[in-house]
């Protein structure tokens, strides 16, 4: 997995500092998953979205203890003193701490995205890339409900592959190939997308056929099927909105 870059360390300080009793005000949310997400684009350094929030996460926990007016503990150590902080953590936190909240959020804003709130979709299919190997039936069943602490829309995983070796890895709406962009590091790699998305399904198990109903695309495709709440275009809707 990729180093925490500094960028990503900044953001955790003041996710911190400034998170009280939940995220940050200028945040607008009272959910940390949604918090964490507002600076997956640009930080995520080829972590997928479970990874980044933890790792967004740990770096917050490391400052946690350095803060003692938040409700949370934070990482302290066998006498119950804050962590001793090492390299990027420890120059963040004295960079930062004689600054106001101004100055911090000055830093940490250009890598906000705050649309977050408008494709929570694509956020669980990002969250289902994980893969797993293949086999020859091409129809299984999925979008019921699993129960744990609490209720998620249940995915097949293998899907996701036997999507990629029917239709390929090029996007089906603008025929992006990010193999033919970016090289070996892109190779065999596109995101799924659920021609029906499953969240339609209100926890009803159906039975999902990889070559039909499940499409590949690439990310800005992937985001722009789904931009607007309620609303799920076509492929064919979407192709005909790209500006030649």
């Amino acid at each position: 997995m990729a180093e925490r870059s500094r960028e990503l360390i900044q953001v955790g300080y003041y996710l911190s500092k400034y998170g009280k009793e939940g995220p940050p005000v200028r945040l607008n949310t009272d959910k940390w998953n949604e918090a964490y997400r507002m600076f997956y684009d640009t930080l995520n350094d080829g972590r997928t979205v479970l990874e980044f929030e933890h790792s967004l996460k740990n770096s917050r926990d490391a400052f946690d203890s350095y803060f003692p007016d938040t409700n949370r503990q934070g990482w302290k150590d066998e006498e119950g003193k804050p962590a001793k902080l090492t390299g990027v953590s420890e120059e963040v936190y004295h960079y930062f701490f004689n600054k106001n909240e101004s100055f911090v959020w000055s830093i940490i804003e250009p890598f906000l995205d705050l649309s977050i709130k408008i494709k929570p979709i694509v956020f669980k299919d990002l969250i289902s890339e994980d893969m797993a190997g293949s086999n020859s039936n091409l129809t299984r069943t999925e979008g019921g409900i699993k129960v744990r602490i609490s209720k998620s829309i249940e995915r097949n995983s293998k899907l996701r592959q036997e999507a990629l070796n029917i239709h390929g890895y090029k996007c089906q709406v603008c025929s992006f190939d990010f193999e033919l962009i970016y090289g070996e590091w892109g190779k065999e790699f596109a995101e799924v997308h659920h021609v029906k998305p499953l969240s339609e399904l209100k926890g009803q198990k159906q039975e999902t056929n990889s070559k039909t109903d499940l499409a590949v695309l690439c990310a800005n495709c992937h985001r722009m099927v789904h931009r607007k709440n309620g609303i799920t275009l076509t492929l064919d809707e979407l192709r005909l909105k790209i500006v030649k």
